[in-house]
């Protein structure tokens, strides 16, 4: 089932009449006197008793819904919904979703949703408006906006925008309130006529975009922490678990820390932000952050209380004792083992589930999650290969992911315990009792891990692994003569650690020559995928140093601090050909299948960038396109709306137009809804409800994580997939 679903809200009031100015009451069930429905709003302090405090259509902020009713169009009549109403003890629907709102408090409403929907949102003559009010705070020593604005996929344009306008306004009676309409769509069109007749009602209009745009303060992961103030810290390595980390420009890699405030946008895609969601971690952007800045230069280097809030963030002195004791409340739990299942056979991501999809997923225990993955897009009744007739790899001409095999992380295991590799067994130990003990500052929990590392590039594969390693590497990829050789992890994709972003994966060259001693080296590459470099690029260079960035510093901090037993960890490999060997690389996308930071939008969330570019760990500098691809499934084509527009180059202009056209965007947006849809069959438990509705659903509990390569050639790579629990 289907509904509209843009935010809602809070409280209020007292009257019991259903004319232009009271409240409408309902059946009388509510648990106090409290209206469900109100005719107009007349202060400030009325709209933020029934605004949801963290609602929103695009961003997270206070926000509430009204619904317009046109049946007789010479006299339509608003209603504003108030979401703090309750019937015994519950939130309704009615005060969750236009439809039910509609159906409580519209006298003589004989609409079902399949009639609601498209005589709401597909026409200009409609018979019903809905919308919401959404606050923004462009001035942060002024009073907030209140945006008007309708779902992203209500076609409304022009006239009809005016004409809702019109009512809205009328009922919406703040004194003084700066009013404004934001189009969230972009066929949602006002000419410089209509503006100028906006404009006469009191209302700016404008873009999500540019209003996004304007914002000092963007709250994109909502909490509280404790810990140490670091403005603009010179090494973001330096930065600790108890440390509230306020930076310029994200680092490519940033350490564990108890929160994340940054003056540059953050890319929604990116690992950081990710990460503080998995983490249950604040992060926020703050336009103005820096060593001066009023808000924050009182703290620096003391111990704070952060709250990041939908609508503001509170920033207060706390003390050493309440830091350490927060921290301590946070880790001070047993370690949690991680399982593997012993694997002795490598195996093609074709051979991981000759019969079902299913057999991919219980292969995450052999293979890591990134193999098996890649073996579940394979299958046949996923994205399949081009020789599976009626799949989409087949009605697409090419194949939509990459062959290749997975190592099983036995042979990570295996390879440790050599016996050549004492050294290495030693070093390892020494560093995991280390770190379990607590004992270690950051400085020499680096210099330890990169001691594990060095003895990692030195140590021995088994002859034999490493040869069947290669023989399988000949079968799978005949004439191949350039790879990827990608992390698969145990400690990667469980429940609230996804892991994204901690391990290194590497290239390598068939017909490359190890040393004569077998040892590697990292160098400063230039493969944007890792940044780094394994020196001869070897399979057998490639392959240690995958397995020694199970020890980067920032995986054990990650680890830790979701207290992972490390010495239950290991590593599963992925290896495929490179991406770029037919085609140079055009873009790169990451897509979310929920709207990020909003649980009300139907849809999912893109983020892309450019060439070559990687949305998640991007260039300092560099921004990703954040698009929402909005859908509601009844046959209505998807809308792509911008809440950003890229920046490629650090220091260079944002582009004024997408990096990928419609009919692109639509192609994915489809392949990753089969996606979607086939993992729900495949997982048991990935989803309480009918599979088929699995991607209409923004409240689900667990999302995907994609990452997709789009060449020069007009074709695409579905590289990576993964479950995602952030919201």
């Amino acid at each position: 089932m289907v509904m509209s679903a843009m935010a809602i809200g809070a409280c209020a009031a007292d009257e019991t009449t259903d004319d232009d100015e009271g409240p409408v009451w309902t059946d009388g069930k509510a648990d106090s006197q409290i209206a469900l429905a109100y005719r107009t709003i007349v202060s400030a302090g009325q709209f933020d008793a029934l605004a949801l405090k963290d609602g929103g259509v695009v961003i997270q902020g206070p926000s509430m819904k009204f619904l317009i009713d046109r049946r007789k169009p010479a006299t339509p009549k608003i209603y504003f919904q108030n979401a703090n109403y309750k019937e015994h003890g519950t939130t309704p629907q009615s005060a969750r979703y236009h439809f039910y709102f509609a159906d409580a408090v519209l006298a003589n409403f004989t609409e079902e949703l399949s009639t609601f929907n498209p005589n709401t949102y597909d026409v200009q003559d409609k018979r019903y408006v809905a919308g919401t009010v959404q606050t923004y705070k462009l001035d942060k020593n002024g009073p907030p906006i209140y945006g008007f604005q309708f779902y992203p996929e209500d076609v409304a344009k022009e006239a009809t925008i005016v004409d809702a306008m019109t009512v809205v306004r009328k009922a919406f009676k703040i004194p003084n309130a700066k009013l404004m309409f934001v189009a969230t769509g972009p066929q949602q069109t006002v000419s410089s006529a209509n503006v100028a007749r906006l404009k006469t009602l009191g209302l700016e209009a404008s873009t999500v975009d540019k209003v996004l745009g304007s914002l000092t303060y963007l709250p994109l992961n909502l909490g509280e922490a404790w810990g140490y103030l670091r403005i603009f810290p010179a090494n973001s390595d330096d930065l600790t678990p108890l440390d509230i980390a306020v930076l310029d420009d994200l680092p490519l890699d940033l350490a564990v820390s108890a929160g994340v405030i940054t003056k540059a946008y953050q890319d929604s895609s990116s690992h950081v932000n990710l990460k503080s969601k998995e983490r249950g971690t604040p992060d926020m952007v703050l336009r103005d952050a820096g060593p001066t800045n009023a808000q924050l230069a009182p703290f620096a280097n003391k111990p704070v209380h952060l709250v990041v809030k939908a609508d503001t963030f509170i920033l207060e002195a706390t003390t050493d004792a309440i830091v350490q004791q927060k921290f301590k409340d946070r880790t001070n739990k047993p370690w949690i083992p991680v399982a593997y299942t012993p694997e002795p056979n490598l195996s093609s991501f074709l051979e991981m589930c000759t019969s079902h999809p299913s057999g991919c997923i219980a292969a995450q225990k052999k293979f890591g999650s990134k193999a098996a993955n890649l073996g579940f897009l394979q299958h046949r009744a996923v994205l399949g290969k081009t020789t599976d007739a009626g799949s989409p790899s087949a009605r697409a001409g090419y194949d939509l992911s990459p062959a290749g095999l997975g190592v099983p992380v036995s042979y990570y295991h295996d390879f440790v315990n050599y016996a050549p590799n004492g050294a290495l067994r030693t070093k390892l130990a020494a560093l995991i009792s280390a770190e379990k003990a607590g004992t270690l500052s950051s400085t020499q929990r680096t210099t330890l891990a990169e001691s594990v590392r060095g003895e990692f590039y030195k140590a021995q594969i088994p002859p034999a692994m490493l040869a069947s390693i290669t023989a399988k590497i000949s079968a799978t990829l005949p004439g191949i003569a350039k790879l990827k050789i990608r992390s698969s992890a145990n400690a990667e994709d469980l429940p609230n650690f996804d892991g994204a972003g901690l391990h290194d994966s590497f290239s390598a060259k068939v017909s490359e020559v190890d040393n004569t001693d077998g040892s590697c080296q990292v160098v400063a590459g230039g493969d944007v995928d890792t940044k780094l470099d394994m020196s001869p690029k070897t399979v057998n260079c490639g392959l240690k140093g995958v397995w020694a960035s199970l020890w980067n510093k920032r995986a054990i901090e990650e680890r830790s601090f979701a207290r992972l037993d490390h010495a239950t960890v290991g590593m599963g490999i992925a290896i495929v050909a490179k991406y770029d060997l037919e085609s140079e690389v055009a873009a790169n996308s990451v897509i979310v299948t929920r709207v990020i930071n909003n649980e009300g939008l139907y849809g999912y969330s893109f983020s892309t960038q450019v060439g070559n570019d990687l949305v998640t760990n991007p260039d300092p500098g560099t921004y990703a396109e954040n698009v929402i691809a909005g859908f509601i499934g009844d046959g209505r084509p998807p809308t792509f709306t911008v809440t950003r527009f890229a920046t490629p180059t650090k220091g260079g202009a944002a582009l004024t137009h997408r990096v990928l056209p419609d009919a692109k965007m639509k192609k994915v947006l489809e392949l990753t809804q089969a996606v979607e849809t086939a993992y729900c069959k495949a997982k048991a438990g990935y989803y309480a409800g009918s599979c088929d509705e699995v991607t209409l659903d923004p409240t689900k509990p667990t999302a995907l994580d994609l990452e997709i390569k789009f060449l020069a050639n007009d074709q695409l790579v579905f590289k990576q997939v993964r479950e995602f629990a952030g919201h």
